[in-house]
Parts: structure tokens; sequence; C-alpha cells
């Protein structure tokens, strides 16, 4: 049985996200089929748990070192989900315990410090990269100047140790892979997707969505998953819809996700208000665990908008396949990975908000039906091939091949 740690920012039910869902699929599943003994390890609250078990998986979280100067402690809060934080206790945790491997699920210093910890120790790992990590593919904000590889490389000389370190770095992002397949190589690097329980999303619900929070059997609805954050651009999903809404299509926005900036989440309700938006917006500041009320809002949707600057979850645009709902998505990060647009799905600039009231209008027009429903077929046929239980077949052999190369 595998010893395993996987590392994360956070693990917190308050600010449940995809990343914090993918690292709990995987433990608490590799735990139940015997194949591996999982902990978690991540940052905490103050009135958190240091350490929790749940469905035996070892929960262990560690309070942040807080920086001495307040203006400093609100960017560290702010930046801290993209593993910016020193956390004092997980560093002697690490120095203290054995494990077979550990995967950091996060970058930033987080993952900079602690492996080389790990390293030292020679104990293997394995490190998850997101193109958020990077941000380098926001057309907007790239001049000829300024091209993708010169920001990515500042990103990289930072962190290069750490990756050059790692026995496997997994990128769930083609483009991305490419450019750390030309500093690392092509052997240390695995194309990743996480998994999606289709069942969750394609089963009926005991909760009706529209009932529960009052919403029109009239309006059709239009989702968004994911943090409140510039980085998820959510700002365009209002202008989108104040679009559609002045063209008589009605809609309902609905957005689920928790926001670490209150100045963001300000701007965000404000300019709804500037859009006269309020009494089509439903802000659902983030979902416990489990909560059916979850895969309802995806079963009551009509179209899933991921508009993200960076990085589109994977596991969003899974989740919507699962429950028979096209996504209309960005072309970066995991998710525009697995769009092929006008196939399963439509694909639309991050800054262009036209594009993305074009495809909307596309797919709620009744007479594109039989379009809407090839791109429903297709993205079930492919979210069923994406299983967590396939995924973690793969990820198994990629452990058990990481183990057998370091003992010998």
């Amino acid at each position: 049985m595998i010893k395993l740690v996987l590392i994360l920012p956070r693990f917190n039910r308050r600010n449940w996200d995809s990343l914090t869902e993918q690292a709990w699929r995987m433990a608490r599943m590799l735990t139940a089929d015997g194949v591996a003994q999982c902990s978690i390890a991540a940052a905490r609250e103050a009135d958190e748990a240091a350490l929790e078990v749940v469905d035996n998986v070892q929960i262990h979280r560690f309070l942040p070192q807080e920086p001495r100067w307040k203006w400093v402690r609100k960017l560290r809060k702010q930046d801290s989900e993209h593993g910016n934080l020193e956390l004092p206790g997980l560093e002697l945790f690490l120095r203290k315990n054995k494990f077979d491997l550990v995967h950091f699920m996060c970058m930033g210093k987080l993952c900079n410090k602690l492996a080389g910890i790990v390293h030292e120790r020679n104990i293997p790992y394995v490190v998850s990269c997101r193109s958020e990590d990077f941000q380098v593919f926001d057309a907007v904000r790239i001049s000829g100047t300024d091209s993708i590889r010169a920001r990515f490389m500042r990103v990289y000389r930072e962190f290069q140790d750490a990756l050059k370190n790692a026995a496997r770095v997994f990128c769930s992002d083609h483009r991305l892979r490419r450019l750390l397949a030309h500093e690392l190589g092509d052997r240390s690097l695995v194309y990743w997707q996480s998994g999606v329980e289709v069942e969750r999303f394609s089963r009926p619900v005991s909760v009706d969505f529209r009932q529960f929070y009052q919403l029109s059997m009239s309006r059709p609805i239009v989702l968004s998953v994911g943090r409140l954050s510039d980085s998820k651009n959510q700002q365009l999903l209002l202008e989108t819809v104040s679009v559609l809404n002045k063209r008589n299509w009605n809609c309902q926005l609905v957005v689920i996700g928790w926001c670490s900036s209150v100045d963001y989440l300000n701007k965000f309700r404000s300019l709804a208000a500037e859009r006269n938006l309020e009494h089509c917006l439903t802000l659902i500041e983030g979902l416990p665990p489990g909560d059916e009320r979850f895969q309802a809002a995806f079963q009551a949707a009509s179209l899933v908008l991921l508009p993200s600057r960076y990085d589109v979850s994977g596991s969003a645009v899974l989740e919507a396949w699962a429950a028979g709902v096209p996504v209309i998505a960005s072309p970066v990060g995991g998710g525009g990975d697995l769009i092929e647009d006008g196939v399963n799905g439509r694909l639309a600039a991050p800054q262009d908000f036209t594009a993305f009231v074009r495809c909307c209008e596309e797919l709620l027009d009744e007479r594109n039906r039989a379009l809407l429903e090839k791109m429903r077929s297709s993205g079930f046929a492919r979210c069923r091939e994406l299983r967590w239980e396939n995924r973690l077949a793969e990820l198994i052999k990629i452990y058990n091949d990481i183990l057998q190369i370091n003992n010998e």
C-alpha cells in the first residue's frame, strides 16, 4: 500500500472548489480501494480543526505564517489561492514523517519550499500545474513585446528546481505542456485531466433548483461555476446576459463560487446593478461538498458559461456534459482543451463578450436543436471516457511506475 500525501493550498468546506474536489475524490477513492493510505495536507483557518479523519483519510491543516505588515496580510490572503503562502507546521510535518510519494496539487511558494524538503529526504514527488499558475494565455494582456514564452519563463525560473526534480509534472493543457517540454523534456510530463462522477450529475436529484431559489420556470438559466475572481472573468457574464436580455432572451444568470476578495465581489455586484441585472442574477457564494443543489443547478441550466482568462476548469466542463448541458468556454486551460468547437461545445475568446453572446443565441435558438443534441451526445460520450474510475486506474499506474524507478 502506497503511503501518499496530497498537498494543496486549502481544504475548506466553506471554500470548496474544483481543486479541493479533485484532491478529495483521489484521496477517498484510493484509500477505499486499498491502493494507498492517503493523507491531505493544507492551510487552515483559525476555527478549523488541525486534524480530521473522514472516510479513513487523514486531513492535516496548518496555520499560515502571518506577515508582519497588515497590507501584506491582505495581499497574502487573496494570493493564497495560488499556493503563495508559508506553512512552517507543514514543513516540520514533512521532515518528521516518511511517505512513499508526495503529490503537490499546487505551485506557488508553498510547492517551491516544500519540494526542496521532500527532495532532500529522497522522497519522490509529482507536481500538478495549471495554466493559471503561469498566467500566459490571456490574449487581453499579451502585447507584441511581451510574448507568451517570455511571460512563461519569468514564472518558470522561479519554480524550475521544484519542477526539474519532480518525478512527474502533470498538465491539463497541451499548450502549457509544450512550453514545459521545451525546458524539462517529454519524459517527466503527463497530460492529465481530472475525472467526473457521471451518475452524480446525470441521475435525478431530490432538490428542485428553480423552486429552492424561487426562479421563474420560463427563464432559461445560464450557469457559471468557479471561484469569483478577476482571473475567472465573471464580469463578462454580466455583459453577456445584459445583451441577451435586451434582445428578449429573458435569461437568469446563476453564479456558484466563493470569493476571496471583498473588493472583487463588491465590483461584481456594482456592475450587476449598473446593468440592471439584480432581478435576474442569483449569486451563490459556494456550496458545501455533496450538496445536491450543485448538480441540481447543472440539471436546471440551459447553458454553462466559463469565460476564464487563463484556465477553464476541466471538472466544470465534464460536470456540465454529464448533466447534458452544452458549454461555452474560453479556449484556455484543461476545459478549453476538452472542447472541440462546434462538436461538443463552443469556444470564444475571454475578452470578446460579443462572441459569447453569439454562441449563447445559437444554442438557445430552438431552430438549432439538432446542433444542440449533437453537442450533448458528444459531450456525454467524452465525459464517460473520463469517469473517475478510469482516471484513477491511470493515476495508480503512474504512481507505481515512479515508485518502481525510485526503488531500483
